[in-house]
């Protein structure tokens, strides 16, 4: 018996100095791609506010976000902050803690070189903010950059022997029309000498991946003049998808286009409609293609594997597709688990932060600051493309309805790219039917 008493003491005695060395106990839920770098910030964080633990829990796309909407439902608390995608903004909010209204509330946990105006703009407009309120603190600036062989592009044979078929030189794409010629160049099937099988590395697949890649293709004629003078320009919270009030714009010859020249791709590219994110990744790491259009964090695994003088890489042929992260407190949770979880977040987003996971984890910046640095200009060729597609890209819906128009848009792009379902505008029209019915019109 004395032995089993000194046990419990001794677990009694591990208890209380547990307690008085992490005095409140904080755990963040994240995107795996965001996961890396948010370990690193919560050791750098927890060295200078010993008072506080912080987990990081990271989960997959499509665990993270049902499960943060259960618990925000449900009032459970069972987490304290969190990562949130840009176009789950809207359906996420009513759980969020409105951050303007703490910080008034707490000015002094506010750091005073915090500065939100620091922020890019757009980017703490689209990913921190909904109808007017600071909800969340811009962290994963992501967006789609366009990757090449600089070394193939490069290369005297190789641009020769284009220009002999083409009538042109070999350079750098800015249209989506452009790149079809260098696709079907760089395709074995269409040049038995291409130095890759194929030219481009696409990802169609029947995921969620498929509603933002559509965008790379209807942003560049959506914000063309004509498609302006048809649509409007489009509302930040609603995106390219719908026009300037807030009906589907996809329905239109704008729409059409778009599908037509991914299809007109595909056959340039390895299982366009069975491949997703990591695939693509894996085709233009290994040699496969010679284009791959990707978000900003493979950078790091393509200049590691190829090198960094074979890895070229430019704003996106037309427009871009904000990919943005931005983390949030939840609402139904301790005053003082706020707090912690605010100072944490405020931490994570700092100058330094920005800077330092930017140049250690490859996650894109969200402050003006960190684009303008001197060493983050010379260690990384990213920045001149992000620079450019910051300001020009593309956005999803931010609405709470997202989800669930997503889910069908998926369903028919995928059935249209199969020739399942006609490539027409009664197809298109059909689908925006649907949207309408889910939207209350």
């Amino acid at each position: 018996m004395g032995g089993i008493s000194m046990k419990k003491l001794f677990l009694v005695v591990l208890l209380v100095v547990a307690s008085f060395i992490f005095s409140v106990k904080i755990s963040v839920l994240c995107s795996p791609d965001n996961a890396d770098a948010l370990k690193w910030l919560a050791q750098e964080f927890m060295k200078k506010n010993t008072d506080i633990q912080v987990e990081i829990v990271p989960l997959s796309w499509e665990v993270l976000y049902p499960k943060l909407l259960q618990d925000l439902r449900s009032q459970a608390g069972s987490f304290d902050a969190f990562t949130y995608d840009v176009m789950t903004t809207g359906a996420v909010s009513f759980g969020l803690v409105d951050l303007g209204e703490f910080m008034k509330q707490h000015p002094e946990l506010v750091p005073e070189d915090y500065d939100l105006d620091d922020f890019i703009p757009q980017v703490l407009e689209e990913s921190g903010k909904w109808q007017g309120k600071l909800i969340g603190l811009p962290f994963y600036n992501n967006t789609m950059l366009f990757y090449y062989r600089k070394d193939l592009f490069e290369d005297p044979k190789i641009r020769q022997a284009f220009k002999e078929k083409y009538g042109r030189e070999l350079t750098l794409p800015t249209t989506w029309e452009e790149v079809v010629d260098i696709a079907e160049f760089f395709t074995k099937k269409y040049n038995k000498n291409s130095p890759t099988e194929y030219g481009i590395a696409l990802m169609f697949p029947r995921t969620h991946t498929l509603f933002y890649m559509y965008l790379l293709f209807f942003g560049e004629y959506r914000n063309a003049p004509l498609g302006i003078m048809r649509h409007g320009t489009a509302d930040l919270e609603y995106g390219e998808y719908f026009t300037a009030d807030h009906k589907p714009a996809f329905n239109s010859e704008e729409g059409l286009k778009a599908l037509e020249m991914m299809k007109k791709l595909m056959p340039y590219s390895p299982d366009p409609l069975g491949s997703d994110y990591g695939e693509t990744i894996e085709y233009f790491n290994q040699g496969l293609v010679a284009m791959v259009p990707q978000w900003t964090g493979p950078y790091l695994i393509f200049k590691s594997t190829l090198g960094e003088d074979k890895v070229g890489i430019i704003p996106m042929p037309g427009r871009s597709v904000s990919g943005q992260w931005a983390l949030g407190i939840n609402k139904f949770i301790p005053e003082e688990k706020k707090i912690a979880a605010f100072k944490f977040i405020v931490f994570a987003t700092s100058k330094w932060a920005d800077k330092n996971k930017f140049l250690k984890f490859a996650v894109a910046p969200a402050r003006i600051s960190t684009l303008k640095d001197p060493e983050v200009r010379a260690a990384d060729p990213r920045v001149p493309a992000l620079e450019v597609t910051y300001v020009t890209q593309t956005h999803r819906p931010r609405i709470p309805e997202e989800p669930r128009l997503e889910d069908i848009t998926v369903e028919t792009f995928s059935k249209i790219l199969s020739g399942e379902l006609p490539l027409s505008m009664e197809t298109l029209n059909d689908l925006a039917k649907k949207w309408e019915e889910i939207l209350g019109k």
